[in-house]
Protein backbone atom coordinates (compact mmCIF):
# COMPACT_ATOMS: atom_id res chain seq x y z
CA UNK A 1 0.00 0.00 0.00
CA UNK A 2 2.99 2.26 -0.03
CA UNK A 3 2.18 3.04 -3.65
CA UNK A 4 -0.79 5.10 -2.43
CA UNK A 5 -0.28 8.47 -0.80
CA UNK A 6 -2.33 8.04 2.38
CA UNK A 7 -2.51 11.24 4.48
CA UNK A 8 -0.88 10.92 7.88
CA UNK A 9 -4.15 11.56 9.74
CA UNK A 10 -5.77 8.52 8.07
CA UNK A 11 -3.02 6.08 9.01
CA UNK A 12 -3.11 3.93 12.12
CA UNK A 13 -6.44 4.04 13.99
CA UNK A 14 -8.79 5.16 11.15
CA UNK A 15 -7.52 2.34 8.97
CA UNK A 16 -7.91 -0.12 11.87
CA UNK A 17 -11.58 0.88 12.23
CA UNK A 18 -12.22 0.37 8.51
CA UNK A 19 -10.40 -2.97 8.57
CA UNK A 20 -12.52 -4.04 11.55
CA UNK A 21 -15.70 -3.44 9.57
CA UNK A 22 -14.37 -5.44 6.61
CA UNK A 23 -13.39 -8.30 8.96
CA UNK A 24 -16.97 -8.28 10.26
CA UNK A 25 -18.29 -8.61 6.69
CA UNK A 26 -15.90 -11.53 6.17
CA UNK A 27 -17.27 -13.27 9.28
CA UNK A 28 -20.80 -12.75 8.00
CA UNK A 29 -19.88 -14.45 4.71
CA UNK A 30 -18.30 -17.35 6.62
CA UNK A 31 -21.51 -17.81 8.60
CA UNK A 32 -23.55 -17.86 5.38
CA UNK A 33 -21.40 -20.78 4.17
CA UNK A 34 -21.80 -22.80 7.39
CA UNK A 35 -23.12 -26.27 6.55
CA UNK A 36 -22.84 -25.69 2.79
CA UNK A 37 -19.06 -26.06 2.55
CA UNK A 38 -16.53 -27.62 4.91
CA UNK A 39 -14.38 -25.34 7.06
CA UNK A 40 -11.34 -26.40 5.04
CA UNK A 41 -13.01 -25.28 1.79
CA UNK A 42 -13.91 -21.90 3.28
CA UNK A 43 -10.34 -21.43 4.53
CA UNK A 44 -8.87 -22.36 1.14
CA UNK A 45 -11.35 -20.11 -0.66
CA UNK A 46 -10.29 -17.17 1.46
CA UNK A 47 -6.60 -17.66 0.76
CA UNK A 48 -6.97 -18.49 -2.94
CA UNK A 49 -8.73 -15.17 -3.47
CA UNK A 50 -5.99 -13.48 -1.45
CA UNK A 51 -3.28 -14.99 -3.65
CA UNK A 52 -5.16 -13.93 -6.79
CA UNK A 53 -5.40 -10.43 -5.33
CA UNK A 54 -1.63 -10.36 -4.84
CA UNK A 55 -1.07 -11.72 -8.36
CA UNK A 56 -2.76 -8.55 -9.63
CA UNK A 57 -1.37 -6.22 -6.96
CA UNK A 58 2.32 -6.82 -7.58
CA UNK A 59 2.31 -6.16 -11.36
CA UNK A 60 0.02 -3.13 -11.02
CA UNK A 61 2.17 -1.61 -8.26
CA UNK A 62 5.39 -2.69 -10.04
CA UNK A 63 6.69 -4.27 -6.88
CA UNK A 64 8.19 -7.59 -5.82
CA UNK A 65 7.94 -9.42 -2.48
CA UNK A 66 10.62 -8.52 0.05
CA UNK A 67 11.71 -11.38 2.29
CA UNK A 68 13.73 -9.74 5.05
CA UNK A 69 13.45 -12.40 7.75
CA UNK A 70 12.26 -15.71 6.25
CA UNK A 71 11.78 -17.55 9.56
CA UNK A 72 9.65 -14.83 11.10
CA UNK A 73 7.82 -14.41 7.78
CA UNK A 74 6.95 -18.13 7.76
CA UNK A 75 5.84 -18.10 11.41
CA UNK A 76 3.44 -15.25 10.70
CA UNK A 77 1.78 -17.38 8.02
CA UNK A 78 1.70 -20.58 10.06
CA UNK A 79 0.21 -18.88 13.13
CA UNK A 80 -2.27 -17.00 10.95
CA UNK A 81 -3.35 -20.10 9.03
CA UNK A 82 -4.03 -22.04 12.23
CA UNK A 83 -5.95 -19.10 13.65
CA UNK A 84 -8.17 -18.75 10.58
CA UNK A 85 -9.09 -22.44 10.49
CA UNK A 86 -10.03 -22.45 14.18
CA UNK A 87 -11.88 -19.15 13.77
CA UNK A 88 -14.00 -20.40 10.86
CA UNK A 89 -14.70 -23.62 12.73
CA UNK A 90 -15.94 -21.57 15.68
CA UNK A 91 -18.17 -19.47 13.36
CA UNK A 92 -19.66 -22.67 11.95
CA UNK A 93 -20.49 -23.96 15.45
CA UNK A 94 -21.72 -20.71 17.03
CA UNK A 95 -23.51 -17.56 15.98
CA UNK A 96 -21.47 -14.80 14.33
CA UNK A 97 -21.39 -12.52 17.37
CA UNK A 98 -20.13 -15.02 19.97
CA UNK A 99 -17.61 -16.57 17.56
CA UNK A 100 -16.07 -13.25 16.61
CA UNK A 101 -15.98 -12.16 20.24
CA UNK A 102 -14.02 -15.22 21.31
CA UNK A 103 -11.48 -14.57 18.58
CA UNK A 104 -11.40 -10.91 19.62
CA UNK A 105 -9.66 -11.90 22.85
CA UNK A 106 -6.41 -12.01 20.84
CA UNK A 107 -5.23 -8.59 22.16
CA UNK A 108 -4.81 -10.17 25.61
CA UNK A 109 -2.42 -12.78 24.26
CA UNK A 110 -0.89 -10.35 21.75
CA UNK A 111 -0.11 -7.80 24.45
CA UNK A 112 1.54 -10.44 26.63
CA UNK A 113 3.63 -11.74 23.74
CA UNK A 114 4.39 -8.20 22.59
CA UNK A 115 5.72 -7.39 26.06
CA UNK A 116 8.10 -10.35 26.06
CA UNK A 117 9.22 -10.36 22.43
CA UNK A 118 8.89 -6.73 21.26
CA UNK A 119 9.47 -4.96 24.60
CA UNK A 120 6.20 -3.06 24.11
CA UNK A 121 4.74 -1.44 27.20
CA UNK A 122 1.03 -1.29 28.03
CA UNK A 123 0.24 1.60 30.33
CA UNK A 124 -2.09 4.48 31.06
CA UNK A 125 -5.10 5.05 28.81
CA UNK A 126 -4.11 2.19 26.52
CA UNK A 127 -4.29 -0.38 29.34
CA UNK A 128 -7.61 0.98 30.59
CA UNK A 129 -9.03 1.08 27.09
CA UNK A 130 -7.92 -2.48 26.37
CA UNK A 131 -9.56 -3.72 29.57
CA UNK A 132 -12.79 -1.78 28.91
CA UNK A 133 -12.98 -2.94 25.29
CA UNK A 134 -12.45 -6.55 26.32
CA UNK A 135 -15.08 -6.29 29.07
CA UNK A 136 -17.48 -4.82 26.54
CA UNK A 137 -16.85 -7.70 24.16
CA UNK A 138 -17.52 -10.11 27.03
CA UNK A 139 -20.84 -8.43 27.79
CA UNK A 140 -21.89 -8.83 24.17
CA UNK A 141 -21.18 -12.55 24.18
CA UNK A 142 -22.90 -12.97 27.54
CA UNK A 143 -26.00 -11.13 26.40
CA UNK A 144 -26.13 -13.12 23.16
CA UNK A 145 -25.76 -16.40 25.04
CA UNK A 146 -28.66 -15.49 27.36
CA UNK A 147 -30.86 -15.01 24.31
CA UNK A 148 -29.76 -18.39 22.91
CA UNK A 149 -29.93 -20.82 25.88
CA UNK A 150 -29.40 -23.84 23.63
CA UNK A 151 -26.14 -22.44 22.25
CA UNK A 152 -23.32 -24.88 22.94
CA UNK A 153 -19.94 -23.30 23.60
CA UNK A 154 -18.09 -26.67 23.99
CA UNK A 155 -15.67 -27.50 21.20
CA UNK A 156 -16.64 -24.42 19.19
CA UNK A 157 -15.79 -22.09 22.06
CA UNK A 158 -12.50 -23.89 22.63
CA UNK A 159 -11.64 -23.41 18.96
CA UNK A 160 -12.48 -19.72 19.31
CA UNK A 161 -10.14 -19.27 22.27
CA UNK A 162 -7.32 -21.15 20.52
CA UNK A 163 -7.84 -19.00 17.43
CA UNK A 164 -7.32 -15.96 19.66
CA UNK A 165 -4.04 -17.39 20.97
CA UNK A 166 -2.73 -18.00 17.45
CA UNK A 167 -4.02 -14.61 16.31
CA UNK A 168 -2.08 -12.90 19.07
CA UNK A 169 1.10 -14.72 18.05
CA UNK A 170 0.50 -13.90 14.37
CA UNK A 171 -0.03 -10.20 15.08
CA UNK A 172 3.16 -10.00 17.15
CA UNK A 173 5.08 -11.60 14.28
CA UNK A 174 3.40 -9.17 11.88
CA UNK A 175 4.27 -6.20 14.06
CA UNK A 176 7.92 -7.27 14.15
CA UNK A 177 7.98 -7.80 10.38
CA UNK A 178 6.49 -4.39 9.63
CA UNK A 179 9.76 -2.74 10.70
CA UNK A 180 11.40 -3.85 7.45
CA UNK A 181 8.76 -5.75 5.43
CA UNK A 182 5.94 -4.23 3.38
CA UNK A 183 2.28 -5.11 4.02
CA UNK A 184 1.87 -7.11 0.80
CA UNK A 185 4.79 -9.42 1.57
CA UNK A 186 3.42 -10.08 5.06
CA UNK A 187 0.01 -10.79 3.54
CA UNK A 188 1.65 -13.19 1.07
CA UNK A 189 2.90 -15.29 3.98
CA UNK A 190 -0.59 -15.35 5.47
CA UNK A 191 -2.18 -16.54 2.21
CA UNK A 192 0.49 -19.07 1.21
CA UNK A 193 0.81 -20.85 4.54
CA UNK A 194 -2.92 -20.48 5.28
CA UNK A 195 -3.74 -22.29 2.03
CA UNK A 196 -1.27 -25.08 2.85
CA UNK A 197 -2.83 -25.40 6.31
CA UNK A 198 -6.42 -25.61 5.08
CA UNK A 199 -5.90 -27.77 1.97
CA UNK A 200 -5.75 -31.20 3.72
CA UNK A 201 -8.99 -30.42 5.59
CA UNK A 202 -10.70 -29.28 2.38
CA UNK A 203 -9.72 -32.44 0.49
CA UNK A 204 -10.80 -34.66 3.38
CA UNK A 205 -14.30 -33.15 3.46
CA UNK A 206 -14.97 -31.80 -0.03
CA UNK A 207 -18.53 -30.70 -0.77
CA UNK A 208 -20.01 -29.72 -4.15
CA UNK A 209 -19.71 -26.07 -5.15
CA UNK A 210 -22.69 -24.06 -6.39
CA UNK A 211 -22.96 -20.62 -7.96
CA UNK A 212 -24.16 -19.27 -4.59
CA UNK A 213 -21.31 -20.73 -2.53
CA UNK A 214 -18.73 -19.57 -5.09
CA UNK A 215 -20.17 -16.04 -5.02
CA UNK A 216 -20.10 -15.90 -1.22
CA UNK A 217 -16.57 -17.38 -1.19
CA UNK A 218 -15.38 -14.65 -3.54
CA UNK A 219 -17.00 -11.98 -1.37
CA UNK A 220 -15.38 -13.53 1.70
CA UNK A 221 -11.99 -13.60 0.02
CA UNK A 222 -12.18 -10.01 -1.25
CA UNK A 223 -13.29 -8.53 2.08
CA UNK A 224 -10.63 -10.60 3.82
CA UNK A 225 -7.88 -9.51 1.45
CA UNK A 226 -8.78 -5.85 1.71
CA UNK A 227 -9.16 -6.02 5.50
CA UNK A 228 -5.88 -7.88 6.00
CA UNK A 229 -3.89 -5.54 3.75
CA UNK A 230 -5.31 -2.46 5.48
CA UNK A 231 -4.81 -3.97 8.95
CA UNK A 232 -1.21 -5.00 8.17
CA UNK A 233 -0.42 -1.53 6.82
CA UNK A 234 -1.98 0.15 9.85
CA UNK A 235 0.04 -2.02 12.25
CA UNK A 236 3.16 -0.26 10.98
CA UNK A 237 1.93 2.87 12.76
CA UNK A 238 0.59 1.49 16.07
CA UNK A 239 1.72 -0.89 18.81
CA UNK A 240 0.34 -4.40 19.25
CA UNK A 241 -1.85 -3.26 22.16
CA UNK A 242 -3.15 -0.23 20.23
CA UNK A 243 -4.04 -2.53 17.35
CA UNK A 244 -5.85 -4.76 19.82
CA UNK A 245 -7.90 -1.86 21.16
CA UNK A 246 -8.90 -0.73 17.68
CA UNK A 247 -9.75 -4.21 16.50
CA UNK A 248 -12.28 -4.63 19.33
CA UNK A 249 -14.71 -2.85 17.03
CA UNK A 250 -14.89 -6.02 14.90
CA UNK A 251 -17.10 -7.86 17.44
CA UNK A 252 -19.42 -4.86 17.62
CA UNK A 253 -19.75 -4.66 13.83
CA UNK A 254 -20.17 -8.45 13.61
CA UNK A 255 -22.85 -8.53 16.27
CA UNK A 256 -24.76 -5.70 14.55
CA UNK A 257 -24.58 -7.40 11.15
CA UNK A 258 -25.67 -10.71 12.68
CA UNK A 259 -28.60 -9.05 14.42
CA UNK A 260 -29.85 -7.13 11.40
CA UNK A 261 -29.08 -9.57 8.57
CA UNK A 262 -29.21 -13.01 10.22
CA UNK A 263 -31.83 -12.27 12.91
CA UNK A 264 -29.44 -13.19 15.71
CA UNK A 265 -30.66 -12.03 19.16
CA UNK A 266 -30.23 -8.34 20.02
CA UNK A 267 -30.12 -8.51 23.81
CA UNK A 268 -30.05 -5.32 25.95
CA UNK A 269 -26.92 -6.61 27.69
CA UNK A 270 -25.27 -7.00 24.29
CA UNK A 271 -26.18 -3.41 23.45
CA UNK A 272 -24.56 -2.29 26.68
CA UNK A 273 -21.47 -4.33 25.83
CA UNK A 274 -21.26 -2.72 22.40
CA UNK A 275 -21.34 0.73 24.01
CA UNK A 276 -18.64 -0.24 26.54
CA UNK A 277 -16.51 -1.69 23.74
CA UNK A 278 -16.70 1.50 21.66
CA UNK A 279 -16.00 3.56 24.77
CA UNK A 280 -12.91 1.46 25.45
CA UNK A 281 -11.62 2.10 21.95
CA UNK A 282 -12.14 5.86 22.33
CA UNK A 283 -10.49 5.82 25.76
CA UNK A 284 -7.52 3.67 24.82
CA UNK A 285 -6.66 5.73 21.78
CA UNK A 286 -6.97 9.06 23.62
CA UNK A 287 -9.88 10.28 21.50
CA UNK A 288 -12.29 10.28 24.44
CA UNK A 289 -9.98 12.56 26.42
CA UNK A 290 -9.83 15.01 23.55
CA UNK A 291 -13.61 14.98 23.17
CA UNK A 292 -14.16 15.63 26.89
CA UNK A 293 -11.39 18.19 27.24
CA UNK A 294 -12.67 21.73 27.89
CA UNK A 295 -12.38 24.18 25.06
CA UNK A 296 -9.40 26.54 25.33
CA UNK A 297 -10.21 29.86 26.94
CA UNK A 298 -9.96 32.95 24.78
CA UNK A 299 -6.89 35.06 25.42
CA UNK A 300 -8.96 38.14 26.11
CA UNK A 301 -7.09 40.19 23.61
CA UNK A 302 -9.21 42.06 21.09
CA UNK A 303 -8.77 40.93 17.54
CA UNK A 304 -7.33 43.41 15.10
Amino acid sequence: MKGFDIPERWRGLPLLVFASFLFALMALCARLLAGLLSVGQVVCGRFVVGLLFLAVYYPVMRRKPRFGRPTLWALRGIFGGASVYLYFYCIEQLAVGPAVLLNACWPIFGSILGFFFLDERVSGNLLGGLIAATVGAGLVIWGTALEMPTLSFGVGAGAGVLSAVFSGAAVVAMRALRNDTDAATVFLSFCAFGLLFGLPFALADWRPLTSYTVLVLVALGLTSAAAQMIFTYAMGYVTTAMGGVGSQLTPVFSWMLGAFLLAEPAAPLALLGAAVCVGGVLWGTGILGKLLAPAPKPSGRPST
